[in-house]
């Protein structure tokens, strides 16, 4: 039996054909707040916690997104996860809140989209770097995010923010009613004309469509008719009926940004 297996594997060897394993060109880039870098691999998962019967006893936990990336000269994940902001409490003292970020991680291969996960109103809770003398091996960077908002190839919508949600588990995202400017009025005896309003996030890194939960944003007003330095006043109404008055300065770009803006 065994010189029999012996002879048809020696004589049969040349009929096997080889199969060629055609290797794809995958390509992972984070995106978080204005800061990309290519990363080496990225994890994220959720599950439910169950009973001695194996069913199900809490709706979807988990969602913890995990980075490993090679470092390089820049600090600014760490310095996300430092950042905190002071908000002041009904008895006057400060306390510190952690900056929320957001960003999306895009995974393709073959220049074509495979995943595509996109957080808002996360936290950096955890940060580490490693490297050895030993060897060519990179410095690496690895690093934890807690997203409150996420979205999954734009198809699966998850929240879990405590504003919208009892803030357990990750429930169904449902769309919500955004902050519109209905009038722009201009206060008497100011100059320009307000031509657009529109929000940015709370560092002004980027153009947002809908007032972030946490309250605070940046007021972009663009105006026509006034130069660089014009100092511009107005008051806007919003879509529940109240009036909230802004000014500030025109830039280059006949731009005018308020910052910190906090409506809610």
């Amino acid at each position: 039996m065994i010189s029999f297996f012996l002879i048809f594997y020696i004589f049969g060897i040349d009929d096997v054909k080889h199969i060629k394993v055609k290797s794809m060109n995958s390509e992972i880039t984070l995106e978080i707040n204005s800061y990309k870098h290519n990363i080496l691999r990225y994890e994220y998962g959720f599950y439910r916690n169950i009973d001695w019967k194996g069913r199900p006893t809490t709706g979807i936990l988990g969602g913890d997104i995990y980075v490993e990336m090679e470092s390089d000269s820049s600090n600014a994940v760490l310095e996300m996860l430092l950042a905190d902001m002071d908000r002041p409490l009904q008895s006057f003292f400060l306390r510190s809140e952690p900056i929320p970020v957001f960003g999306r991680i895009i995974h393709t291969k073959d220049d074509m989209m495979f995943r595509e996960i996109a957080f808002d109103e996360a936290y950096l809770y955890f940060h580490e770097e490693s490297m050895s003398a030993e060897g060519n091996a990179p410095m690496i960077t690895r690093f934890l995010i807690s997203p409150t908002r996420l979205d999954i190839n734009r198809t699966v919508r998850m929240d879990r923010r405590v504003s919208t949600t009892y803030g357990f588990w990750w429930e169904e995202y449902k769309e919500e009613e955004n902050f519109k400017v209905i009038t722009r009025v201009l206060e008497e005896g100011s100059v320009g004309e307000i031509v657009e309003v529109y929000w940015k996030d709370a560092n002004s890194h980027q153009r947002i469509n809908e007032f972030p939960h946490n309250g605070i944003a940046t007021l972009c007003a663009v105006v026509k008719h006034a130069t660089e330095g014009d100092k511009v006043n107005f008051i806007l109404e919003f879509d529940d009926g109240t009036f909230k008055r802004f000014s500030g300065v025109v830039d280059s770009r006949g731009i005018v940004e308020v910052k910190n803006v906090k409506l809610l």
